[in-house]
């Protein structure tokens, strides 16, 4: 395999577009102090909130809050923990105002980070600082009491901060660290994947070819996903570096956002953008089967029809396909990547025609290997020259076909180059180590295949992930993990102690084409059979009270667990034992 090109120097990458430097590149999208900027949304009880933003007035809140980081002291390299607990504009505000400070973000997973993982990660980044809204205020007395000399803002008062006037801003290089975005710890604590501003310019230039667009052409961005996800913070940054570009950031999802989509799309100049989960078009499919759709389903059919759908994090199969082709009668674009590629490494290519599109998504739904049928879900083709991808039989040294060339067609592991990649994990340099091999990021760990298009491209099909993963709303959650919280809810409930039972998780795709069933099976010794009918009972029912979303079970059955010699549960069996029970669900 040929390493892609290098784009090991500033000079080289800021070639592809028109700056000399990361803080000239932004100070060019906002020269034009009047154009609009943000809209942000915030549902509520009274319905739909908007507040709005000139390109002046969020950079003159950015230039707010440069200083007030300026004068606590905190300055080039220092990480500040951003704890907001929904989509808020203050919060880029602040990214953008440390850029000019040199000062690196991090972020705070609201939908997840109890009080022990928010301490985890103040210890892991060495972070001197919070800024925080007015939900995060519940941790701050505990924070300061783990954490004495850490400096707390409130991130609303920033207005009350003059702007620094006469400052002389050193732009950064390309190398140094941008964001601390961690991912969702599905796979144990999360990890911290430095992102560096190299990986951001190399994200504006993928999404600038990838929609075709010139600088200065209108752009709006429909942002509903959390900002402290690699999706919205990808985004964002983004409409942040384009001049056209306005920004409509949505507090979080509720199902006034279907309604939020169409006014945007009535008033938008350019294209409309906007990042999905599969599970959300579930949720729109419900919504009008309930009669519930906040917005008359002929406006919202209109809206879709000129909205480009950025569909990720989980399949797309024909369901949600067929649903998208009801309501807007165009089919999404398919993105893939993750938090350590700063966003996405391919996507179903922006310019394919509808009809294009439904044959690629075909194939891999009728795809045969050796005489067997592979089903495999449409991902698209490479950002090439940004983002390479190969398809290689084993990414552990010391494997059989240890990074060797798949053929088309032959399932492999998806690997991946360019500028866009994360520098590395924070903590024991072997974390980083262990995802890159012969200068290829490994970390994915996705099994793919590939087939040439009817134009001669590359296609790239999604099969499954190697690892023990439970897929749930476009989020991944290991078995272990699953299997802790329910192990943990189960031994509470009953009294019990780890020794008189075991569970064991895995997942299946049953209900749904892009979310897994939470199959769960219990071993109980002897002295606890007479429980069986009573922990079934509890697993399908109160349990949900007391365990993430993801961790209700949907089918419970009561088996030994198969394991290794050296106890290692052996997920393969179980899933080949469920389904040999035809998977009589609830």
């Amino acid at each position: 395999m040929n390493k892609l090109y290098s784009l090991s120097d500033d000079r080289s990458l800021y070639a592809l577009c028109p700056f000399e430097n990361v803080y000239e590149e932004y100070a060019y999208a906002f020269a034009d102090r009047d154009e609009g900027f943000l809209c942000y949304w915030r549902p509520g009880e009274g319905g739909l909130k908007q507040e709005s933003f000139t390109r002046g007035e969020f950079w003159a809140l950015a230039e707010s809050a440069a200083a007030l980081l300026k004068e606590m002291g905190l300055g080039r390299g220092d990480r500040v923990i951003q704890g907001f607990t929904e989509n808020s504009p203050y919060d880029l505000v602040f990214r953008l105002g440390a850029l000019f400070e040199g000062v690196v973000p991090v972020t705070v997973n609201w939908q997840a980070d109890d009080l022990e993982k928010i301490t985890g990660k103040i210890r892991l980044t060495l972070a001197k600082a919070i800024l925080y809204d007015r939900g995060f205020e519940k941790h701050l007395a505990r924070l300061k009491e783990e954490f004495p000399g850490i400096i707390l803002f409130k991130a609303e008062e920033v207005g009350e901060s003059p702007p620094a006037t006469g400052r002389v801003i050193c732009p950064p290089s390309l190398e140094e660290e941008k964001m601390i975005i961690f991912t969702s710890g599905t796979t144990g604590f999360p990890k911290g994947a430095i992102l560096t501003h190299r990986s951001y310019l190399a994200n504006r230039l993928t999404f600038d070819g990838y929609f075709h667009l010139k600088e200065g052409d209108p752009l709006a961005l429909l942002l509903v996903n959390p900002l402290h996800h690699a999706n919205s913070s990808a985004l964002s940054d983004w409409g942040m570096r384009r001049r056209g570009a306005v920004i409509h950031l949505v507090a979080r999802y509720t199902t006034l956002y279907w309604k939020i989509l169409s006014l945007v799309a009535e008033v938008s100049r350019g294209p409309v953008v906007t990042a999905l989960v599969a599970s959300h078009i579930d949720f729109l499919d419900n919504l009008l089967a309930a009669g519930t759709l906040p917005v008359e389903i002929e406006r919202l059919k209109e809206a879709l029809g000129r909205t480009e759908i950025m569909l990720g994090s989980a399949p797309v199969g024909p369901t949600t396909i067929r649903s998208l082709l009801k309501y807007g009668k165009r089919l999404p674009l398919v993105r893939f990547g993750s938090t350590e590629t700063c966003l996405q490494v391919l996507a179903v290519p922006a310019g394919m025609k509808d009809e294009e599109k439904l044959r690629a998504f075909e194939a891999g739904w009728g795809h045969e290997y050796r005489g067997e049928k592979v089903t495999g879900y449409y991902i698209g083709r490479e950002h090439y020259p940004i983002t390479r991808l190969a398809v290689v039989k084993a990414i552990d040294p010391g494997e059989e076909g240890y990074m060797a060339p798949c053929a088309e067609g032959e399932p492999g592991y998806l690997v991946t180059q360019g500028a866009n990649i994360m520098k590395g994990y924070l903590g024991p340099r072997e974390n980083t180590e262990a995802v890159f091999r012969e200068e290829w990021y490994t970390g994915l760990r996705d099994i793919v295949f590939t087939r040439r298009g009817t134009d001669g491209g590359l296609d790239y099909y999604w099969m499954s992930r190697d690892s023990a993963m439970l897929i749930k709303g476009g989020a991944n959650y290991s078995y272990d993990q699953v299997a802790a919280e329910l192990s943990r809810a189960l031994a509470e409930e009953f009294g019990l102690t780890q020794d008189q039972f075991g569970l064991a998780v895995v997942g299946l795709r049953i209900k749904s084409e892009h979310d897994d069933s939470c199959l769960v099976t219990v071993e109980l010794k002897t002295e606890t059979g007479h429980l069986k009918e009573a922990i079934e009972e509890f697993l399908l029912g109160k349990v949900a009270d007391r365990v993430g979303k993801a961790s209700r079970p949907d089918y419970v059955r009561f088996a030994p667990i198969p394991r290794s010699f050296k106890g290692e549960i052996l997920y393969s069996r179980l899933i080949d034992e469920f389904k040999d029970e035809r998977l009589n669900t609830p």
